[in-house]
Order: structure tokens, then sequence, then C-alpha cells
């Protein structure tokens, strides 16, 4: 994908980027773990799921270097909730820890750390209450990923793979996720943007909120070293990588799959760092770009 910015929305031309934020694999003595079973108990105050392990968990300690030592886990487990924690139903809907009961089949995947404490990346259950029918608002405007641009044009992809054009006015504010004025917008990144839907589909943008600039996103390059088809999780060059429902696939100029990560594939993963304390222990993925 090309690398100009978009400098004409904003009025300036050039940025100056942030040094780019690279989460860094897990620690020797630390591993990730596979468990399906039911919640034993549910604590909203401590943000705990003790889980009830269904015959035998998985569990993968990195010893350093290419080692990794297989643990089973049996028993129940206590598994910490983070704020970036998937939590999520069949459908990939998200579901709020207070709707979590006692006796909910769970499917979780989490890292461990030498102590043996889990720290849950995503969590999985049955679909728990029935989706909202009825009309939908009309559309006033399109989110995506920027694949081109061309002069006051942006050409964005949906989350349903659907290539949307954005027309860029004098007038169109531009804005960071964190607020103020963005420095400019590159393909890659990720935008909201309102405005008036046009007759041909496209959207004359009144307002565009870059929600992760590529350039200074936290992000972990390298081959998918492993792929956890029911938690939708990869491990990226020693990273964890967990994967919502609101991740952006891409391959060049078009929409990909989760199903596309197959082990041996060249990834480039942008996202927000899963961290405990200072320990960096995974990303979870707002775009994965395949190479």
């Amino acid at each position: 994908m090309a690398a100009c910015l978009i400098a004409a929305v904003v009025g300036t031309g050039s940025t100056v980027a942030a040094p780019v934020v690279a989460p860094a694999p897990l620690a020797r003595g630390w591993g990730w773990l596979l468990l399906s079973g039911t919640a034993a108990a549910v604590n909203g105050s401590t943000r705990t799921i003790t889980v009830a392990v269904s015959g035998e968990g998985r569990a993968e300690i990195f010893e350093g270097g290419t080692a990794w030592r297989h643990e089973a886990v049996t028993g129940t487990q206590v598994v910490h909730l983070l704020s970036e924690t998937v939590l999520v139903d069949a459908d990939r809907g998200p579901v709020p820890i207070a709707t979590i009961r006692p006796g909910t089949p769970l499917l979780t995947w989490g890292v461990v750390r030498p102590d043996a404490s889990t720290f849950g990346l995503t969590v999985v259950m049955p679909r728990l209450h029935a989706r909202a029918s009825g009309a939908s608002p009309e559309p006033t405007g399109v989110s995506g990923v920027v694949i081109r641009s061309s002069g006051r044009m942006l050409e964005l992809l949906n989350q349903g793979g659907v290539q949307k054009s954005v027309i860029v006015t004098g007038t169109t504010a531009v804005h960071a996720a964190a607020g103020g004025a963005a420095p400019g917008i590159s393909p890659d990144d990720l935008v909201n943007v309102e405005g008036t839907i046009n007759s041909d589909g496209s959207v004359s943008a009144t307002r565009i909120d870059v929600t992760l600039a590529v350039a200074t996103a936290a992000q972990v390059s390298g081959g998918v070293a492993q792929r956890l088809d029911d938690v939708e999780g990869l491990v990226v060059t020693g990273v964890p990588v967990a994967v919502s429902g609101e991740t952006f696939f891409v391959r060049g100029t078009g929409p990909a799959t989760f199903k596309q990560c197959a082990p041996g594939q060249a990834v480039t993963v942008y996202g927000t760092p899963i961290t405990i304390g200072s320990q960096s222990v995974g990303l979870r993925a707002a775009l994965v770009v395949l190479r």
C-alpha cells in the first residue's frame, strides 16, 4: 500500500511520527494456555472468573530460545480479566462480565506467569441473549481501513469487505482518537467518518476520527507461529495476539480473513498492547495485514 499522507486533510505538509511500540515476546517462564470448561464463580469487583476445567487444559510455557514446555491443566483455574480481554459469545458479539453466570460454558485463552496466575486474552461462551431486532438507524457515515488515497478522495474497506469512497472537503474536521487534530491520514489507518451519504453511496465527510494511526500504533510483524481457531487467537513471533469481532483483516487493497492466517503466513498486526504491570504479554488486534 502507498505510504503517502493526506496532508490536505489537515492543512499541513509533513508529520513527525512517534516511535512505534513493539510488543515483546513472552518472557522465559511465561506461557499461554487454553481451557475448556464452565464458570464455577464470577466476581465482577475483582474481574475474575473461576473456570472448572473439563477434562484437561493445555499450557505451553516458554523456556527460552525455541523451546516450549507442554503442561496439562486440570481442576479449577482463576482467570483474571484485563481491560483488553476479549469477552465474546459464539457469534463474536461482546459480552459484559455482569451477564456471565456460574455454570456458563467457557472456552478461555490466556497467559500464565511463572507464579501460575492466569490472565485472560479471549473468553468465548455461548450466545447469552437474543440479538436486538428491528430496523437499524439510517447510517450517517462509514468506518473502515484506508486502502488508498487520491487527492481529496479516500477509499475505505469496511468490516463487510466492501469498498466505500469518502470525499474530503476543505471543511472536513480530522481528529485523532485521543482528541485534537490528527496530523494526517495514511493508508492502513482505521477511521470513522461522519457525513452525508450521496446517491452513489459515497460519503461527503464532515468529520473523520482516526481511531488507529499505523505510524504510531503498537505492532508486531513476522510469521504466524500458532493459530487457535476456536478462540481466534494468533501467536506471532512469540507474541500472543487476541482477535475480536472489530478486528480488520486486509491483504493488499482487498479483504482477508482470520482463516487465511495460516502458520507461516507473514503478517503485521496493529493494535493495543496487553500488559500486566510492566510486563508485555500480547496485543489486542485492531488490524491484521497479510503480506
